[in-house]
């Protein structure tokens, strides 16, 4: 008789439905929670009752899968639910006088601060009230010439005004608070440089404490290798896992290529190790001392994995591969898939949020993919000679690794690599040597052996991999950019995909005609659902750093004005999720007055299509005059304002007013009062997220741009 998917791996039972409640406890938090019990309970009940009834015996195996499901949804997202609670402390830290904290990682540097990620261990009143605590939480300090920097490890003392850590409410913005929230960080604080002190260090000995020393020994040690800049960065990322050094130029390129999982150290590098390790050990295989061998490679395995730093991807593809060597110490065949799934329950039992993280379902997901779809597509192809298998066998597992992942890069990354299948088919063959090589360099200098052949093979593998990704993503037809996938259609795919394997490798009619069915009324559902683009508008964006861009979008023409200072990439990237959604491309800046289409700059006027808007920054408007008040859409009030509502409203008839972000709290707070006093409209940035204002298009107009920078 065949087995079955859950003949192979019995723990899917357990993970899939603990999973499915980790997910419903964020999507509708507790509401489902007593629900899933309820059933769980009463499916329960009339199991145990089947059991005494002959009649009721065919159904006892439903009742029971029903209870089990059940009970584990709930356990899901009560687990999920523990874990956050736990983040929360049960005082309000900002009652408190001063606050202790550790230093757990310094790493994040810009022009103005330095991040921190820290605990807060204690929290202090006065002599007679010291609590402890353990409050994880982002420390932005001031950076100036005269800031030293905090080392790992490092106790400061600061006074808490701990706030929670919030999105910029843009258009489509990325969710920054989730995402920090999942790992582990709700609470944030921004500290002046004379607001807090350094009042000693710990070393506290924790496993990834020493993990993240010895990375960076190791770190230290590429640093002083004559390795060319971009070579050092692709080895740091690929042997241990570190991508700071990585440049925005060297990511869209690997993004490009369909190379971007060679710099994220995953299952990948350990299975490549594995296969390296054992080839090394293939003598012992011989002497038939197959259990010393895998003993070996799980210590070897387990030594990479504090090599890098004890990273999330590599814990949990060294949980899968320990299962198996596990397997075969006890003398017991471990199922791959099973293994898959024992990590995955693993892991999320320990940290429920990692089911959001990304490398956390790209990892997972391909293995999936791969133990399901390599025999079926390596059977396709043809593996006639032993060069033709190899092919066969690699182009197999990168096929079916991207089948699985495709949906998900597109939807995170909105790119699809064209070339992802060629590009893999001709690094990876590659990778054991790189990884090898470095390896065997990184340990010779580390006992301060010199071999220069060495590091020119190195240095020139990585630089040539580096070169590669360039060259392919110089090609337009290389990928597909700024593709938007909503997360319903994320859930079409998989069905798609996942619904398409089970009819072809089952030979079921009926299941096709069952899929072709759901597609279609889910197509049908979406065209009714399907909102068009927006194509014309003024959007004023939320940005922190004291600057105020205008974004026109005039018939699919795109144009930044900044107001104060020009914009910089972080507008780019705030904008670019919006403007990819609504096929909004080909950004102009524009930083003085100009003519450009429907647009025409004459500060502090703007006319844009039917709109008028005015800039209140300064007192140019004060020298308007006029028999009548002249009428305006937008009174767009910036940093520099010094006049109140009632001034503008003697010479201007204001439709509404949209306070900058960039203007004092308190004159923000005086001037949305004033308004709600005078019954005008009145946009607050700091507080109501972007301004959108859907414009009334007009005709296009072909006018080239002046004075444009």
């Amino acid at each position: 008789m065949r087995r079955g998917l859950f003949d192979d791996a019995p723990f899917i039972r357990l993970a899939i439905p603990f999973a499915a409640g980790i997910a419903l406890q964020e999507i509708i938090p507790d509401i489902f929670l007593w629900v899933s019990f309820i059933i769980g309970i009463v499916f329960l009940i009339l199991h145990t009752y089947s059991l005494q009834h002959i009649e009721l015996r065919f159904r006892n195996r439903f009742f029971f899968s029903i209870a089990a499901c059940a009970l584990l949804i709930t356990a899901g997202g009560a687990t999920m639910r523990i874990c956050d609670r736990e983040k929360i402390p049960e005082e309000n830290p900002n009652s408190f006088r001063y606050a202790i904290a550790r230093i757990d990682v310094a790493d994040s540097d810009t022009s103005r601060s330095i991040g921190c990620q820290a605990t807060i261990i204690a929290l202090v009143q006065d002599s007679t009230k010291n609590i402890p605590a353990e409050i994880p939480t982002i420390l932005r300090i001031e950076n100036t010439p005269h800031t030293k920097k905090p080392e790992t490890g490092d106790l400061i003392l600061f006074t808490p005004r701990l706030a929670p850590i919030a999105n910029k409410q843009n258009p489509e913005a990325f969710d920054y608070a989730t995402l920090m929230r999942h790992r582990g960080y709700i609470y944030t604080q921004y500290l002046p440089i004379n607001k807090w002190t350094t009042i000693g260090h710990t070393d506290r000995p924790s496993l990834k404490a020493y993990a993240e020393s010895l990375r960076d020994h190791c770190l230290k040690i590429i640093d002083n290798g004559r390795f060319t800049p971009h070579a050092r960065s692709i080895l740091k990322a690929l042997l241990l896992g570190y991508t700071e050094d990585l440049d925005q130029e060297q990511r869209d390129s690997f993004s490009t290529a369909g190379l971007s999982h060679v710099l994220a150290v995953s299952g990948l590098h350990l299975g490549i190790i594995w296969a390296v390790i054992a080839a090394l050990l293939a003598p012992l295989a011989w002497l038939h001392l197959h259990r010393v061998r895998a003993a070996i490679i799980l210590v070897l395995l387990c030594g990479y994995a504090f090599l890098t730093g004890l990273s999330p991807s590599v814990i949990r593809a060294c949980i899968m591969v320990s299962v198996v060597l596990t397997g075969i110490l006890i003398g017991r065949r471990a199922r791959p898939m099973n293994s898959l799934f024992i990590a995955a329950f693993g892991m999320l039992l320990y940290n429920p949020h990692y089911l959001f993280q990304v490398s956390f379902q790209l990892s997972f997901l391909s293995v999936f993919t791969i133990l399901l779809f390599y025999k079926p597509i390596y059977n396709l192809l043809p593996h006639s000679n032993y060069i033709a298998e190899k092919a066969a066998s690699l182009l197999s597992v990168s096929a079916a690794a991207q089948i699985g992942t495709l949906p998900l890069v597109i939807y995170y990354f909105h790119e699809l690599p064209l070339l992802g299948l060629l590009t893999n088919l001709i690094i990876v063959p590659l990778l054991p040597i790189l990884l090898g090589g470095g390896f065997l360099w990184l340990l010779l200098s580390g006992i301060g052996i010199n071999i220069p052949v060495l590091t020119h093979i190195i240095n020139g593998m990585a630089d040539g991999l580096d070169q590669f990704s360039r060259l392919i993503e110089r090609y337009d037809w290389s990928s597909i950019q700024n593709i938007w996938v909503e997360s319903e259609s994320l859930i079409l795919w998989f069905i798609l995909i996942f619904g398409g394997a089970a009819v072809f490798l089952s030979h079921q009619v009926k299941g096709l005609i069952g899929l072709l069915s759901f597609v279609l009324f889910f197509l049908i559902i979406e065209t009714f659902d399907n909102r068009p683009p927006l194509h014309n508008a003024l959007v004023i964006y939320q940005e922190s750093g004291g600057t105020t861009t205008l974004n026109f979008i005039d018939n699919g023409m795109n144009t930044l004005f900044p107001l104060d200072t020009f914009p910089q990439r972080s507008t780019e990237r705030e904008a670019r999720r919006f403007w990819i959604k609504n096929g909004i491309d080909n950004i102009s800046f524009i930083s003085d007055s100009t003519t450009y289409g429907n647009l025409r700059i004459e500060l502090p006027y703007i006319a844009f299509q039917k709109e008028r808007i005015i800039v209140l920054g300064d007192d140019r408007w004060q020298e308007v005059t006029s028999h009548e008040r002249m009428s305006i859409d937008y009174a767009i009030v910036v940093a520099g304002f010094k006049g109140k509502i009632d001034d503008i409203r003697q010479i201007f008839d204001i439709r509404e007013i949209v306070l900058a972000h960039n203007l004092p709290y308190f004159q923000q707070k005086s001037l949305q009062e004033e308004c709600r006093r005078l019954r005008i409209s009145c946009h607050r940035i700091r507080t109501d997220g972007a301004f959108i204002a859907n414009t009334t298009p007009v005709k296009p107009v072909k006018t080239q741009m002046k004075d444009a920078n």
